[in-house]
């Protein structure tokens, strides 16, 4: 009787699951989105944030438009993929004891994206971090999917729906993920990244995170 409870659980949790409602959301006029709804959106200081919660994980998603003081030289594609790789670098450098995978250099329309997982043993579980990391239109995109290894058989496949529903207007190309002449010429031997806020922030979030799956347990 118990197990056919649950069973009864699983099947009541993964119907909400499939006919959880999501809608496109326009995060600018280059990007776009599919979203659960019920998402909350925050701008501050040019920075913009959203966080959405789904039946099984989690989504962030973070842009933050290019800096005279702080963004790099992106002319070519090998820039582009440096810009990336030192982002990788900076989330290992302030996520001690995580273990980073699954790295893949992707296309998103023409533009190209990093792909890449964080992987984290809370001391209560391990919690994956999903990123996708876009440079384009004068801006870094991020985004999240955040999940609990205990839901993966769940997780996993809205994983896969957040970021099939990540678009890109068809009418950019590679050349607008390199930086503007303006930026390069009002700083050009300028290379640090201004990248430290930005684990910070997916730190407090993470905790945020976490906390909240710790209630919804108790």
């Amino acid at each position: 009787m118990k197990n056919a409870i649950i069973l009864l659980a699983l099947l009541v949790m993964s119907i909400k699951t499939y006919s959880q409602e999501w809608e496109t959301l326009n995060i600018d006029s280059a990007v776009s989105v599919k979203l659960p709804k019920g998402f909350t959106i925050s701008k501050k200081d040019e920075k913009y944030s959203l966080v959405a919660v789904s039946p099984w994980g989690t989504i962030l998603i973070f842009k933050i438009l290019d800096n005279p003081v702080a963004t790099p030289d992106i002319e070519k594609d090998k820039h582009l993929k440096q810009y990336y790789d030192d982002y990788i670098k900076k989330v290992r450098t302030v996520s001690n004891g995580a273990i980073i995978k699954d790295e893949k250099d992707t296309l998103l329309g023409e533009l190209k994206v990093k792909d890449f997982t964080l992987q984290i043993d809370t001391g209560s579980g391990v919690l994956y971090r999903n990123f996708r990391i876009l440079h384009a239109n004068s801006s870094t995109y991020i985004f999240e999917f955040l999940y609990q290894d205990l839901h993966s058989q769940y997780a996993l496949p809205e994983k896969e729906k957040f970021f099939s529903f990540i678009e890109v207007n068809e009418k950019l190309d590679k050349t607008d993920q390199y930086t503007s002449d303006a930026i390069n010429d009002n700083n050009p031997t300028n290379k640090k990244y201004l990248f430290w806020a930005i684990p910070a922030g997916l730190i407090f979030l993470v905790l945020l995170y976490l906390l909240r799956r710790r209630i919804r347990s108790s």
